[in-house]
Protein backbone atom coordinates (compact mmCIF):
# COMPACT_ATOMS: atom_id res chain seq x y z
CA UNK A 1 0.00 0.00 0.00
CA UNK A 2 2.87 2.20 1.02
CA UNK A 3 4.32 1.92 -2.80
CA UNK A 4 0.89 2.35 -4.18
CA UNK A 5 0.15 5.80 -1.88
CA UNK A 6 3.69 7.25 -2.90
CA UNK A 7 3.86 6.46 -6.46
CA UNK A 8 0.11 7.75 -6.74
CA UNK A 9 1.21 11.27 -5.14
CA UNK A 10 4.46 11.41 -7.55
CA UNK A 11 2.43 11.13 -10.33
CA UNK A 12 0.01 13.38 -9.14
CA UNK A 13 2.42 15.64 -7.97
CA UNK A 14 4.07 15.79 -11.64
CA UNK A 15 1.95 18.06 -13.57
CA UNK A 16 3.54 16.06 -17.05
CA UNK A 17 2.95 13.22 -16.01
CA UNK A 18 0.47 10.74 -17.63
CA UNK A 19 -2.91 10.57 -15.56
CA UNK A 20 -4.51 7.20 -16.28
CA UNK A 21 -5.46 4.79 -13.88
CA UNK A 22 -3.07 2.07 -15.61
CA UNK A 23 -0.35 3.75 -16.29
CA UNK A 24 -0.26 4.23 -12.15
CA UNK A 25 -1.32 0.78 -11.13
CA UNK A 26 2.13 -0.26 -13.69
CA UNK A 27 4.31 1.85 -12.34
CA UNK A 28 3.16 0.54 -8.54
CA UNK A 29 3.49 -3.11 -10.10
CA UNK A 30 6.55 -2.52 -11.60
CA UNK A 31 8.02 -1.39 -7.68
CA UNK A 32 6.23 -4.15 -6.00
CA UNK A 33 8.00 -6.54 -8.77
CA UNK A 34 11.42 -5.75 -8.21
CA UNK A 35 11.06 -5.98 -4.66
CA UNK A 36 10.05 -9.71 -5.07
CA UNK A 37 12.38 -10.87 -7.74
CA UNK A 38 15.93 -10.85 -9.44
CA UNK A 39 19.29 -12.66 -9.09
CA UNK A 40 21.87 -11.50 -5.89
CA UNK A 41 25.10 -12.95 -5.96
CA UNK A 42 27.94 -11.57 -3.34
CA UNK A 43 31.45 -12.32 -3.60
CA UNK A 44 34.76 -11.26 -2.06
CA UNK A 45 37.62 -10.86 -4.49
CA UNK A 46 41.28 -10.28 -3.85
CA UNK A 47 42.71 -7.35 -4.76
CA UNK A 48 46.40 -6.79 -5.38
CA UNK A 49 46.61 -3.31 -4.71
CA UNK A 50 45.34 -3.03 -1.43
CA UNK A 51 46.32 -6.84 -0.50
CA UNK A 52 42.60 -7.42 1.41
CA UNK A 53 39.48 -9.03 0.23
CA UNK A 54 36.59 -6.74 -1.15
CA UNK A 55 33.31 -6.97 -1.52
CA UNK A 56 31.47 -7.29 -5.33
CA UNK A 57 28.35 -7.89 -5.84
CA UNK A 58 25.95 -8.44 -9.19
CA UNK A 59 22.23 -7.85 -9.04
CA UNK A 60 19.87 -8.44 -12.10
CA UNK A 61 16.18 -8.08 -12.47
CA UNK A 62 13.83 -9.68 -14.14
CA UNK A 63 11.94 -7.11 -17.05
CA UNK A 64 8.71 -6.46 -15.63
CA UNK A 65 5.90 -6.37 -18.59
CA UNK A 66 2.84 -7.58 -19.44
CA UNK A 67 -0.26 -8.53 -18.04
CA UNK A 68 0.71 -9.49 -15.13
CA UNK A 69 1.83 -5.65 -14.03
CA UNK A 70 -2.12 -4.95 -14.91
CA UNK A 71 -3.37 -7.50 -12.41
CA UNK A 72 -0.65 -6.71 -9.25
CA UNK A 73 -1.38 -3.01 -10.41
CA UNK A 74 -5.50 -3.46 -10.33
CA UNK A 75 -5.04 -5.84 -6.95
CA UNK A 76 -3.21 -2.93 -5.39
CA UNK A 77 -6.20 0.00 -6.49
CA UNK A 78 -8.77 -2.16 -5.20
CA UNK A 79 -6.71 -2.25 -1.64
CA UNK A 80 -6.08 1.35 -1.42
CA UNK A 81 -9.12 2.75 -3.36
CA UNK A 82 -11.00 4.45 -0.38
CA UNK A 83 -7.40 5.88 1.34
CA UNK A 84 -6.17 7.52 -2.19
CA UNK A 85 -8.32 10.28 -2.33
CA UNK A 86 -7.55 11.44 1.32
CA UNK A 87 -3.81 10.32 1.43
CA UNK A 88 -2.28 11.54 -2.23
CA UNK A 89 -2.88 15.55 -1.11
CA UNK A 90 -1.26 14.79 2.19
CA UNK A 91 1.53 12.89 0.82
CA UNK A 92 2.36 15.48 -1.69
CA UNK A 93 2.41 18.43 1.02
CA UNK A 94 4.82 16.88 3.16
CA UNK A 95 7.09 15.70 0.75
CA UNK A 96 6.72 19.89 -1.20
CA UNK A 97 7.47 20.50 2.82
CA UNK A 98 10.60 18.53 3.38
CA UNK A 99 11.70 18.88 -0.72
CA UNK A 100 10.20 21.88 -2.05
CA UNK A 101 8.25 22.14 -4.92
CA UNK A 102 8.35 19.25 -7.66
CA UNK A 103 11.01 20.12 -10.51
CA UNK A 104 7.02 20.88 -13.14
CA UNK A 105 5.96 23.54 -10.63
CA UNK A 106 8.56 26.07 -12.52
CA UNK A 107 7.20 28.98 -13.86
CA UNK A 108 5.96 28.48 -17.29
CA UNK A 109 4.68 24.66 -16.89
CA UNK A 110 0.78 24.17 -17.10
CA UNK A 111 -1.51 21.90 -14.49
CA UNK A 112 -3.27 19.22 -15.05
CA UNK A 113 -5.95 17.94 -13.13
CA UNK A 114 -5.81 15.89 -9.62
CA UNK A 115 -7.14 12.81 -8.44
CA UNK A 116 -10.89 13.47 -7.72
Amino acid sequence: MAIYLGVSALIEDDWKSHRTQEFRNVQAAKAIHRLASGTHRNWEVWSPKSEDFHPLGFHAYPRSSGHVLRKIGGELEEACGEILKSAVPEIIRLRTEMFGEHPSHLPGQTKTRLIK
